[in-house]
């Protein structure tokens, strides 16, 4: 009888021991849960904090390239005015600066006498200089040079007899051509040769006759009428 009252008072006290710790064991897991879950919260917000504040960021760097890309435009768009109104000051101011004897630019040169056996590509070389005011006219091998860049008027006058294929020449580059031809009587035709062109500082201009045809007859110059070459600048 006793030894069966002292098992089943040690089975009692394993079993009360036992629930005890088992009853510890759910505080702990319980303790240990409710601080898990209160560090994932932690976390989470913490998480969202940080995911604000690069939004933010994202946000605050948009701004500033949409800042930066206007800034970009106006200075374009300032730079384009400033280089606008510079060109038209320039161009305005120049076409307002009156003439003088230094600036006028005005060539008048012709023959004195009729001109004979004259070949292909052969430059006219006229000898009596009328009007010169640059100086720029070289008699010996017929060639104006410009003094000036700008727009230039040029006109040739060549009375002929004959057939005689004339070439305006800049550089060496025809650049207008004419063809005075008479009718085969004995009297001459005249034809005028016009041109405008702008022209660069050092340009070379003469007149000469054409390089694929021989002349025949020869270019007059008498009392009734004038063989000349003439040029002047009409705008800087």
């Amino acid at each position: 009888m006793f030894s069966a009252w002292l098992v089943s008072n040690l089975i009692l006290g394993f079993v009360s021991q036992s629930c005890a710790s088992f009853e510890a064991l759910e505080d702990k897991l319980f303790l240990l849960k409710a601080a898990f879950y209160r560090q994932a919260d932690e976390t989470n917000e913490r998480l969202k904090t940080l995911q604000k504040e690069v939004d933010d960021l994202k946000r605050e760097n948009l701004n500033k390239d949409q800042v930066i890309g206007d800034l970009q435009r106006t200075l374009y768009d300032i730079i384009v005015t400033r280089d606008n109104t510079s060109y038209y000051i320039e161009l305005h101011t120049a076409k307002a600066q009156p003439r003088t004897p230094e600036t006028t630019v005005a060539l008048h040169t012709c023959f004195t006498n009729d001109v004979h056996y004259l070949g292909r590509n052969q430059i006219l070389l006229f000898n009596k200089v009328v009007t010169d005011t640059q100086y720029r006219y070289t008699q010996s091998t017929g060639t104006y040079s410009i003094p000036f860049t700008g727009y230039y008027v040029i006109t040739w006058v060549t009375p002929a007899v004959g057939n005689i294929p004339l070439e305006l020449v800049v550089n060496g580059e025809p650049i207008g051509r004419t063809d005075p031809s008479s009718t085969g009587n004995g009297a001459s035709q005249s034809t005028t040769g016009l041109a405008v062109l702008r022209l660069f500082e050092n340009d070379n201009v003469s007149i000469r006759t054409h390089t694929d045809a021989t002349p025949t007859g020869a270019i007059v110059n008498n009392k009734w009428q004038d063989s000349c070459f003439s040029l002047w600048q009409i705008e800087h």
